[in-house]
């Protein structure tokens, strides 16, 4: 299939964004379970040992010197006790939430054939491990920075990202295909820059230049969420980012969220997830 050509102002409405990269063994918690990976994408880089991963399309294995580019689903994966591996979280998604390759399946790839692939890996691996430094698992993309900096991680991170585009197509990916409305991703884009912690952005609507009733028209057509909906959503996938790859405490988590308690941010935490925090951050994956 034909890779989509859109104009650069298209393009540009991507969501690109690190979440972690390491170079090391997985997590005692994290080697074997069934995990969610639906959010955003995953990328492994077998070093030593192997994993196998059960997914809808039955059952998959990389091993020493392969790739497996990971299925957004939940799945279940093992690996082995000698398992050391190069692991790559990120997001490259329209403001809609969809991925830049559709429901792709699981693909496991030599190395050796895409030697791109783990050069600039490693390239952003140590990028990021000198100049970016954090615990374990957290985010990069919290970690503060000098534009100067940004640029140049960015360039970095955009040379590993387009070697994974290039073999998720040739892996049979299908690419998504965005068309918009400028004026509702003038919002989308409003919404995506306000602080979480100022409760939803009224004036963000104004910049769309309509009224209410015909953004919330534009917004569905585009979206299928109301501008509402669409910051829940960004709170939401804050928040499970946040207890995955962070040991913030939930008094410091609901007060960036805008809830005046904690009480209040694990309500509504459960009304959207069906769990606690809590258990969200114990069940949840790290690999």
């Amino acid at each position: 299939m034909t890779p989509p050509r859109l104009p650069l102002h298209d393009w540009s409405c991507l969501r690109t964004e690190l979440v972690w990269i390491y170079d090391h063994a997985p997590q005692t918690q994290s080697r074997r379970g069934v995990f969610d990976h639906r959010d955003g994408n995953w990328a492994w880089y077998l070093r030593k040992g192997e994993v196998s991963v059960a997914t809808k399309s039955g059952l998959v294995t990389a091993r020493a010197g392969q790739w497996l580019l990971v299925p957004s689903e939940i799945h279940r994966h093992d690996f082995s006790d000698d398992a050391v591996l190069i692991s790559v979280r990120f997001h490259c998604q329209w403001p809609s939430g969809e991925n830049i390759v559709t429901a792709p399946p699981p693909a496991v790839i030599d190395g050796a054939r895409y030697p791109a692939l783990e050069k600039t890996a490693r390239r952003l691996e140590r990028f990021v491990r000198q100049h970016l430094p954090a615990p374990h698992h957290q985010q990069h993309a919290r970690h503060p920075a000098e534009y100067a900096l940004f640029l140049r991680f960015q360039r970095v991170f955009f040379e590993w990202l387009e070697a994974w585009y290039e073999a998720r197509l040739a892996t049979g990916a299908i690419p998504s295909r965005h068309a918009g409305d400028d004026r509702a991703l003038r919002v989308a884009r409003a919404l995506d820059d306000a602080p979480l912690d100022q409760g939803f952005p009224k004036d963000a609507v104004r910049a769309a230049g309509v009224s209410p009733v015909q953004l919330g028209r534009l917004f569905r057509r585009q979206f299928s969420l109301s501008p509402l909906q669409y910051w829940e959503r960004r709170r939401l996938e804050y928040a499970r980012l946040c207890l995955e790859t962070s040991d913030l405490p939930l008094k410091e988590l609901s007060l960036r969220l805008g809830f005046r308690s904690a009480p209040h941010f694990t309500v509504w935490f459960k009304r959207h997830t069906h769990a606690s925090p809590g258990r969200y951050r114990d069940r949840h994956s790290r690999v």
